[in-house]
């Protein structure tokens, strides 16, 4: 099923999807209060309505398409309206109505924050509130309201923006010390005496090193505190 879903954003070779977001499904319950009754109330009258032939029979099921088209809108809303979280970039679609679709995304080398927010004593009571991203070079910043737990949503999507930052040239940037300064300091001294070969073998172990230590990171991420992520689809899987 989300296939659908995950084919709009036209994945890059490589991409893979850690987690998609949706809205709370609480939140709904007055639009799923309305198709309920947009549905049911019409049997209570089926048989003076009746009495009236035609008319009567028009007015019995004028409610009911309606609310069975008010449900496959509230439904395509809930689907589409989502964070696609991906190791390569956040991707937030803002589906309104049937035929209009907003797509925008931030790689994570641009995002600058990320803040979520609770308000209120329902989202309080439910754990539930609204995650925003800023990115550099926009003033559009990217946000999806009424997700379950916020906060977590928040640390998965500041974790991977941290994972995924690096200098443009993709090389480790060797003036942030560690936190053990000191086997550092040996490590880049001992570095300064190397021929060009041996920097190039070096080079090519570092790479290898990291990739290994992104794509640990990543499947932890991926498994990060599944139990907060109730009421979120996770990965693609149902």
């Amino acid at each position: 099923m989300e296939d659908l879903i995950i084919k709009k954003i036209n994945p890059k070779a490589g991409e893979e999807v850690v987690v998609v977001v949706r809205h709370f499904g609480l939140t709904f319950w007055p639009k799923i209060l309305a198709v309920f009754l947009l549905l049911i109330l019409p049997f209570f009258f089926i048989f003076p309505l009746f009495k009236w032939g035609y008319w009567g029979v028009v007015l019995f099921l004028f409610p009911i398409i309606l609310g069975i088209i008010y449900a496959v809108q509230t439904f395509v809303s809930w689907y589409y309206n989502a964070f696609i979280i991906t190791n390569c970039r956040v991707v937030d679609i803002d589906q309104r109505g049937f035929f209009e679709r907003i797509v925008s995304e931030a790689v994570y080398e641009k995002i600058q924050d990320v803040s979520y927010r609770r308000k209120g004593i329902w989202q309080t009571i439910f754990r539930y509130g609204d995650v925003r991203i800023a990115a550099a070079g926009t003033d559009i910043g990217l946000e999806i309201k009424n997700v379950r737990s916020p906060e977590s949503v928040q640390q998965l999507i500041a974790d991977l923006s941290h994972l995924e930052k690096r200098r443009p040239d993709g090389m480790l940037d060797l003036r942030v010390p560690p936190p053990n300064a000191e086997q550092f300091n040996i490590i880049k001294k001992s570095i300064e005496d190397l021929d060009e070969k041996q920097l190039e073998e070096l080079d090519g172990l570092v790479r290898n090193k990291l990739r290994q230590i992104k794509l640990k990171k990543l499947e932890q991420l991926k498994n990060f505190n599944r139990d907060n992520f109730r009421g979120v689809d996770a990965g693609g899987k149902n």
